[in-house]
C-alpha cells in the first residue's frame, strides 16, 4: 500500500482553508529556498485554473524543482514551522506544493520564467543533479549565459536514486524541462570534466561543481566488500536481484528507501539493522509509514561487527 501525495479537490480545499495566512510566515522561513507557502495557498484559494497557475509561478519562481520538491521535502521544514503545528497538527504543505505543481500542468497553465536579458559571461556548471539545476537558474535568472555539464546520459543525478513509487519519472522530466525552457541555459550530456580549473581556459568565466555526494559511508568491518552500497542498489536496483532475505544497515531515508524497494521487488523478508531505536530513527512520518506498510522489520541498537560469506543474506 503506498500512499497518494496528490490531494484530490476535496483534500486540498481543505488544506487551503485551514491556511491562517499568518503576517509573519513562519512557512516561508522554514523553506531552505525562501519559498512562501503562505503566498501560494493565499493564491490557490479559490482553485480556479488562474488561480492555480499563479500558485504555481509563487512555486517555481522560488524552487525551480517544485513539483519534486512537493513529493520529497521532509517534514521538518515549513511543515513543521506552521502555526497550526501546536493545534490540530500543521498543514501538508509538501503535498498542497505538488498538487498544486502537478496540476497546473494538468490543466497547461504552467508559469515560464521570464529569461533575463544575457549581458553575463558563460559560466560552467558541473553536474546535472539537482543542486546543478538549481545554480543554472540563479545565474541564468542574473543574465549569464550557462553549460550544465553531464557525463552521464541523463540529466537528474541523485534524483533517479529515490524510488519511483515516490518520485515518478515523467514528473522528474517535467521538472527539469521548466529550467531549460530558459535560452540562456544548455545542457551538455555525455561530457565529462576531471578538471573544472582547466574550463577557465576554455572561455568560461567561472565553473561550479555540483558533482554530489557519491562516495558511501564506510562501516570499516570486515567483509564490507560483499555488500552493495545504498545508492547503488537504489540508481539501478534491477541489476542487483534482492530475493530471499535481505538485511539493510541504517535507519536514515536511504535505508527505508533500499528496504521498501527490496521488499516490493520480491525480497521475501527484509530487516533493517540500525544503532537507533524505531522511534529514534530520523524519519518523517511517511517513511514511517512505508516502513510499516511494506512489514520491515528493525531491529535497533544493533552494530554490525562483520559481513559474513555464506549466511544467505544480502546486505545493503
Amino acid at each position: 500500500m503506498t500512499h497518494n501525495p496528490i490531494l484530490t479537490d476535496a483534500q486540498l480545499k481543505r488544506e487551503l482553508d485551514r491556511c491562517e495566512y499568518c503576517a509573519e510566515k513562519p512557512c516561508k522561513d522554514g523553506c531552505p529556498v525562501d519559498c512562501s507557502p503562505a503566498d501560494f495557498i493565499m493564491a490557490a484559494k479559490l482553485m480556479a485554473a488562474a488561480d492555480i497557475q499563479r500558485a504555481a509561478a509563487e512555486i517555481m519562481t522560488a524552487n525551480p524543482l517544485g513539483g519534486i520538491c512537493g513529493l520529497t521535502c521532509p517534514d521538518r521544514f515549513c511543515q513543521a514551522r506552521c502555526s497550526h503545528a501546536r493545534f490540530d497538527g500543521p498543514l501538508e504543505i509538501p503535498a498542497i506544493q505538488a498538487t498544486l505543481v502537478a496540476k497546473a500542468k494538468a490543466l497547461g497553465v504552467m508559469p515560464r520564467l521570464t529569461p533575463a536579458a544575457a549581458t553575463g559571461p558563460r559560466v560552467a556548471v558541473v553536474g546535472a543533479g539537482p543542486a546543478g539545476f538549481g545554480a543554472a537558474v540563479v545565474l541564468a535568472q542574473r543574465g549569464y549565459q550557462v553549460e550544465i555539464l553531464e557525463r552521464g546520459a541523463q540529466a537528474g543525478g541523485a534524483l533517479h536514486t529515490i524510488p519511483e513509487h515516490r518520485l515518478p519519472r515523467d514528473l522528474v522530466a517535467s521538472d527539469l524541462a521548466f529550467t531549460l525552457a530558459l535560452p540562456n541555459v544548455t545542457l551538455k550530456l555525455g561530457t565529462e570534466v576531471r578538471d573544472p580549473a582547466a574550463l577557465l581556459a576554455q572561455g568560461y568565466a567561472g565553473v561550479v561543481v555540483t558533482t554530489g555526494l557519491w562516495q558511501p559511508i564506510a562501516l570499516g568491518v570486515p567483509g564490507e566488500a560483499r555488500a552493495v552500497a545504498g545508492l547503488t542498489y537504489l540508481a539501478d536496483p534491477a541489476a542487483v536481484p534482492m530475493t530471499g532475505r535481505v538485511a539493510v544497515v541504517g535507519g536514515g531515508a536511504t535505508a527505508v528507501d533500499c528496504a521498501v524497494t527490496a521488499k516490493r521487488r520480491g525480497a521475501d523478508l527484509v530487516e533493517m539493522l540500525a544503532l537507533e531505536k524505531l522511534s529514534e530513527m530520523p524519519l518523517t512520518q511517511k517513511e514511517l509509514r512505508e516502513v510499516m506498510e511494506h512489514a520491515v522489520q528493525v531491529s535497533g541498537r544493533v552494530r554490525v561487527t562483520a559481513i559474513l560469506p555464506g549466511a544467505g543474506l544480502r546486505t545493503i
